[in-house]
């Protein structure tokens, strides 16, 4: 029953099922961790990623390993449900992690829904985001995200686009979404900081070398500031670049004259506005 009070069709997955599902995952650490299926035997396909993970994140090779064993998981689970939204767009993205995702432009929705007039920028990104993995030897943690959305009417929307539109984008623009990330598998202060530096490198790629060719900025909700002052002066200016901030400060001003919902990140990236 859902919150609708309807019967939606739910998935049911016996233990023999999701057994097979999860058998890429258990064999891979069994064989490398020396344990024992009956060891590993309650835990779920995100408990058994952090397991394998945990035992060299920052190994490209090993790191290679265990995507393709969760690759095989997803797999086998591929399949149809039916319900509501609230119901079927939940995932449990599992542990502790470092994310970065990026939208950027890929052009209108009759371009983009036509094989021959479509530039596939989306894939182009993806091409490139991928010599960059494997031109930085990064250890890339599974997976690599990319969705599609329609544009927004919100001017401090990544996916701004129509009327206003500092860019001039029509306001039928599609975004794409690409989201990399690294796990946080431990609670040893050293590994969890070797992994940090790592992805920091990892988002570095990406801010350096594809946000500027693709017209691409920050989601919001997956923004960091930058420690190096060089690195925050330069976001700085692209998300000045790109949004109306003056004006959006100056509603700040007028609607939370005492910043009451500013943060740290807002007032960094943002600047506290000015009440003069």
């Amino acid at each position: 029953m859902s919150a609708y009070g309807d019967i939606v069709q739910e998935d049911s997955v016996s233990d023999m099922e999701m057994a097979r599902r999860l058998q890429p995952m258990r064999d891979l650490l069994v064989h490398k961790a020396g344990i024992t299926q009956d060891q590993i035997e309650g835990l779920t396909a995100f408990e058994l990623r952090d397991a394998l993970l945990v035992l060299d994140p920052l190994d490209r090779q090993w790191v290679a390993q265990v995507n393709k064993a969760e690759a095989e998981f997803w797999k086998r689970s591929a399949g149809t449900r039916i319900g509501y939204a609230d119901q079927i767009l939940g995932f449990d993205c599992g542990g502790q992690q470092w994310v970065l995702e990026v939208a950027f432009p890929v052009g209108s929705y009759d371009t983009v829904t036509s094989s021959w007039r479509s530039k596939n920028t989306d894939i182009s990104y993806m091409k490139d985001l991928l010599r960059e993995i494997e031109s930085a030897d990064i250890p890339a943690h599974s997976p690599i995200e990319q969705r599609w959305t329609a544009s927004s009417s919100s001017p401090m929307s990544p996916a701004a686009a129509g009327a206003g539109n500092p860019a001039g984008l029509p306001a039928d623009t599609v975004h794409s979404w690409v989201g990399i990330i690294m796990y946080l598998p431990t609670e040893d202060p050293q590994q969890r900081e070797d992994i940090t530096k790592r992805f920091r490198q990892y988002a570095a790629l990406v801010q350096d070398k594809l946000i500027p060719k693709y017209n691409a900025s920050w989601h919001w909700a997956k923004i960091e500031v930058p420690d190096d002052p060089q690195r925050l002066a330069a976001m700085k200016a692209s998300l000045a670049a790109r949004f109306p901030v003056e004006r959006f400060n100056a509603y700040r001003v007028q609607l939370d004259p005492d910043n009451i919902l500013g943060n740290k990140l807002l007032d960094t990236l943002l600047d506290v506005p000015d009440k003069s």
